[in-house]
């Protein structure tokens, strides 16, 4: 056992990155509470975006263009709701969708949007999408005429549930 403070927080520090470098190593990332890395979200997310864009079609809207950076705003959003398992707009930290849309690097755009949801049925989308549309704030960023870009994030919790975010904004044409 130590017998100074300076030998104390020397163990103490040792102990934890010993702890941290064993726990990485032997439990699972779903164990650690982590969002599972599934390739399969890809094929989901374009599964929102054409599902979205067809609704939109439907009522004569624009198509909204994937953009990388609202994507990756998107997918930080679902991400960290599955982690710290919350949802809401607003990050615990107090960040909104605005703030990190601009965090992920996207500026120049006029207007923007977001829309959360979660479920653990076993077609998540259609359940988001059928959700977002019975629901007139969601159903309003979703058939906004004025939009014409937008970012899809989807994440799933170590409990199997799905957390979604679909990021909506205008950027001027050019």
């Amino acid at each position: 056992m130590p017998t100074t403070l300076r030998g104390a927080l020397t163990f103490l520090v040792a102990l934890w990155l010993t702890l941290e470098i064993l726990g990485a190593l032997v439990l699972p990332p779903v164990a650690r509470g982590e969002t599972r890395a599934d390739p399969g979200f890809a094929a989901l997310e374009a599964g929102l975006h054409d599902a979205v864009n067809e609704t939109r079609g439907t009522r004569h809207l624009l198509r909204l263009e994937r953009n990388a950076l609202l994507d990756r705003a998107a997918r930080a959003h679902a991400e960290d709701m599955a982690a710290r398992r919350y949802m809401s707009h607003d990050t615990p930290e107090g960040l909104n969708p605005v703030d990190r849309i601009q965090r992920a690097g996207a500026d120049g755009f006029t207007l923007a949007a977001e829309n959360v949801g979660l479920t653990t049925k076993a077609d998540p989308n259609r359940e988001i999408l059928t959700g977002w549309l019975h629901s007139p704030p969601h159903r309003r960023n979703l058939l906004m005429p004025a939009f014409n870009a937008t970012g899809i994030g989807i994440a799933r919790a170590a409990d199997g549930t799905y957390y979604y975010t679909q990021v909506y904004a205008t950027f001027p044409r050019e």
